[in-house]
């Protein structure tokens, strides 16, 4: 058998991967891209939906709002609706609105109702900044302080303790919002667990899953979690400036919307104009106002691709990958400084692996130039090699592989590349 460091090991691998045919349908640059975590790129399918919605943009103007062939009127609820499967949605559950920020300060406004004892918005000691600031935000405006509000729980090590977090859901608790995946450490929480011990406690619970949606599957509905949103421009392939999702739980459809817009009135009579706000049933009386229609017009092409391929294979790819990765560290590059930070277990890992090294900013700007080795990256490991410099938990880079454009090649390339720059 050969060996995992060898080109003819990942060959193998990628002879046997039944999703190898969709890398053809992405433009990728020449090297290596490692920020589907970040930005997914462009897919020929998404081309094509972009193309044929401006189109219809240039040759029927405002008649493509009834006209186009998804008509626009429609274009958010239908485009929701194929990630439903995805996210394991129910109908109606889900639609295309906003970003992520302001779709986060609309479902906490409704969501964060602080009273009496109850004033605690409990979220995680690694919460992405955006999410922090329009958490403090909705905590103000609800007249209260975010530093007598707002608990950041899961202990002191980047890897959070879930059994830390539950003991953190109190009689104090208002709000429970809590990451699907952890961005900085791929940690993958389980979310059936934690939004089961909220509604046990009679804490409404909601997850950002910016960093799994695409790549995890999910159960919003059947575990119970009250709401939910995400963006779509990482795994999910919707490009820059796509328009994000919101997930409301069929048992909170009564809830009065946060923030209204004209476009989110009950559709049968929108274009009357009535003076008082009417939601539509289920989310998509959650929108504000007119729907991006051409950024989201690339999300039809890209989803149109996720379902095809499955959630479930896509899963399945990117464990292999992601595991894959961190066999090859072990065997190539722990010699060299590098460590793991994400969980090994496949039940705890979304889609990314974070690593430690001293060098961490050297290795980011070198993955991020394709890999391209120059005198004063060298010279600058090698200078924290021989200082004796040690990695510390903020010394974090991570790392992406995408299972619908990315090979096992293209893993067992990026360790060896990290073995030629960290081994001076």
């Amino acid at each position: 058998m050969a060996e995992i460091t060898s080109r003819e090991y990942a060959a193998g691998m990628d002879a046997e991967d039944k999703l190898s045919m969709y890398k053809k349908e992405f433009y990728l640059p020449d090297h290596l891209y490692y920020e589907a975590n970040g930005l997914g790129p462009m897919s020929r399918r998404s081309e094509e939906t972009l193309m044929r919605v401006a189109d219809e943009w240039k040759n029927q103007l405002v008649a493509g709002w009834f006209c186009g062939k998804i008509p626009w009127f429609y274009y958010p609820e239908r485009i929701a609706a194929m990630e439903e499967g995805i996210v394991g949605a129910a109908d109606k559950e889900l639609i295309i609105n906003g970003t992520t920020t302001t779709n986060i300060h609309s479902v906490l406004a409704a969501f964060y109702r602080p009273e009496d004892r109850r004033t605690k918005l409990l979220c995680d000691s690694q919460i992405f900044s955006s999410d922090r600031y329009a958490v403090e935000a909705q905590i103000r405006l609800k007249g209260i302080d975010p530093d007598d509000a707002l608990v950041l729980a899961g202990g002191s090590s980047p890897i959070l303790d879930e059994d830390e977090l539950i003991a953190h859901m109190t009689e104090e608790t208002a709000l429970v919002f809590l990451p699907s995946v952890v961005h900085s450490t791929g940690q993958l929480l389980d979310i059936e667990r934690l939004a089961k011990a909220a509604a046990e406690r009679g804490i409404p619970a909601g997850f950002d899953l910016s960093h799994s949606a695409g790549v995890v599957p999910h159960k919003l509905h059947d575990w119970g979690v009250d709401f939910a949103v995400w963006c779509n421009y990482k795994y999910l392939n919707g490009g820059l400036g796509c328009p994000a999702t919101i997930f409301i739980h069929e048992k909170n459809f009564d809830i009065p919307v946060a923030m209204p817009g004209w476009h989110g009135y009950v559709k049968s009579r929108q274009f009357q104009k009535l003076p008082y706000f009417e939601a539509e049933t289920g989310a998509g009386g959650w929108q504000h106002g007119s729907p991006l229609i051409l950024n989201m017009a690339p999300l039809e092409g890209a989803l149109d691709m996720i379902n095809e391929a499955g959630i479930d294979a896509i899963r399945e790819k990117s464990l292999a990958m992601t595991g894959y990765f961190m066999e090859l560290v072990d065997a190539m590059l722990s010699g060299c400084g590098v460590s793991i930070l994400t969980p090994r277990e496949e039940a705890s890992r979304g889609g990314h692996v974070t690593i430690l090294h001293a060098a961490s900013e050297e290795i980011t700007e070198f993955l991020d130039s394709g890999s391209q080795m120059t005198d004063r990256l060298r010279a600058a490991v090698m200078d924290k090699r021989e200082s004796g410099v040690e990695a510390t938990w903020n010394n974090q880079v991570r790392i992406a592989f995408s299972p619908l454009f990315g090979s096992f090649e293209d893993v067992r390339q990026t360790a060896e590349n990290l073995y030629l720059l960290l081994n001076v």
